[in-house]
């Protein structure tokens, strides 16, 4: 089962020319760094020119941006956040580039041979053997996977998957330092320390290797098992997974953080009683202690049915009134109660749909060409050209997703002023908001179009402003 053929011994080591593009590809991942560590934090005020054609005050116009914030504020949040988009965008490139890099060059081949070498030493190592003879509960366990995929060759796209996320974190662990830890330290919305940063990234690639180690098992043991019609059972796995994620997620946060019961008081009264206005119960309002990672604010609403909740930021009680945060908690709310939060499943289930589609498609499609290095949509070897047309897919898909989440929250923001009608509460929320999470309150355009997933800040100020009712008793 784990000799091979004439021709998979030719891809079994990386072809020639993999090492220069391997080498290559190792000099691109390093230079995208280049551009975000160009200018020191320091001089990002100074630098920065605030766009005079779009920043510049509309008298009268009370949702101008102006009005709240001075030009200097202006020019520093937007400086902040197109760097930030350009590190997402190199991001992009430089994931794209390892994804063609990979599969052009043949090393997705090799990869294969290492985890067939591997497995079958696994198999025929007498140490290995003599441990499964001495527990034979061990034995079975290991036969389950075996039994699920039909064949030993579980093993050897397990061994692949982790070897093929080994490479990738391997490659991008500089961007991710960069991006998740170093870049709002350097201006000044981080309190992460270097090893917490640690810690958690540490947790994070655990917990993403058992996750993504038991996607790849599923996507390769559903072709083993039912041959083309994988997909179409996938989907439907996930299309019925998703609920359940959707419950033991928030179960998942306190593998980072820890949570506590908000104090009894007047905001713990304000934000039970409208939840109880809206038709949630719960059990309590919980703070998370992001303050140990960040200094920018947040609340949400999370969980499904007994795992419900809702979840304040503790940086959120030290800058906001009761007032703000109930505006804050109206609009989670309001989210929940929504229709177009059960319609969103049937627009995530139908997304997830084509787009496996298009990966069976590729998939097969994909044999005719040599240059793919993998025999057929079996072939392990085909993985990145599986995740390389996620990945494609889904950014195609980015700009239409973002669309429909604005549209959400703008039906949000509509029902929460129902809800709780406090138009200067929720002015000076999101003002509040604007300044401590260095929001771009004055986006161009397109980058609205492509990278938002909220409207702007004139936008939501112009609909409080628009709000037609009565502030209700006890608002204040």
């Amino acid at each position: 089962m784990f000799t091979h053929d004439r021709g998979s011994q030719v891809f079994s080591q990386p072809p020639p020319e993999a090492v220069t593009w391997f080498t290559l590809l190792l000099v691109f991942v390093v230079l995208t760094l280049v551009f975000p560590f160009a200018s020191p934090s320091s001089t990002i005020a100074e630098e920065a020119s605030p766009d005079r054609s779009t920043v510049e005050a509309c008298p009268g116009d009370p949702s101008d941006p102006l009005t709240f914030f001075t030009e200097e504020d202006i020019a520093t949040w937007k400086q902040y956040q197109r760097r930030k988009m350009w590190t997402h965008l190199i991001g992009l490139g430089s994931m794209l580039t390892f994804y063609l890099v990979l599969i052009i060059t043949g090393l997705n081949r090799a990869l294969k041979g290492i985890a067939e070498r591997s497995a079958a030493w696994c198999y025929k190592n007498p140490s290995l053997i003599r441990i499964g003879r001495r527990w034979p509960l061990l034995a079975r366990i290991v036969k389950i996977p075996e039994h699920l995929f039909g064949g030993r060759q579980w093993l050897e796209v397990l061994l692949y998957c982790v070897f093929f996320l080994f490479l990738i974190r391997l490659f991008f662990f500089p961007q991710d330092f960069y991006r998740t830890y170093w870049y709002d330290l350097r201006h000044g919305l981080s309190n992460y320390t270097l090893s917490l940063w640690l810690l958690d990234y540490a947790k994070g690639l655990c917990l993403g290797t058992l996750l993504f180690a038991l996607m790849v098992f599923g996507i390769y043991g559903l072709m083993a098992r039912v041959g083309s019609r994988w997909w179409l059972l996938l989907w439907a796995g996930v299309s019925v997974a998703i609920v359940g994620y959707v419950v033991i997620a928030p179960y998942g946060s306190h593998i980072y953080s820890d949570f506590r019961p908000l104090e009894s008081g007047e905001l713990r009264d304000r934000l039970k009683g409208l939840a109880t206005r809206t038709g949630l119960q719960l059990e309590d309002v919980l703070v998370v202690d992001a303050s140990r990672r960040t200094k920018k604010v947040n609340a949400y609403l999370s969980g499904s049915g007994p795992s419900e909740r809702i979840v304040l930021y503790d940086t959120l009680l030290e800058s906001f009134t009761p007032r703000e945060i109930t505006m804050i908690m109206a609009h989670e709310l309001a989210h929940w109660k929504e229709p177009d939060e059960r319609r969103s499943y049937a627009v995530f289930s139908l997304t997830v749909f084509f787009v496996l589609a298009l990966a069976n498609f590729i998939l097969k499609r994909g044999t005719r060409f040599r240059r793919l290095h993998y025999s057929s949509p079996k072939d392990v070897a085909g993985l990145p050209v599986l995740f390389l047309t996620f990945f494609v897919a889904f950014q195609v898909l980015r700009p239409a997703n973002l669309t429909w989440k604005r549209a959400r929250e703008i039906a949000a923001d509509r029902m929460s002023l129902e809800l709780v009608c406090d138009p200067e509460a929720f002015i000076t929320t999101h003002v509040k908001l604007a300044r401590l999470n260095y929001a771009d309150v004055d986006p161009h355009p397109l980058e609205v179009i492509f990278f938002a997933s909220h409207p702007p800040f004139r936008e939501r100020v112009e609909a409080a402003l628009a709000a037609d009712c009565e502030v209700a008793a006890g608002s204040h």
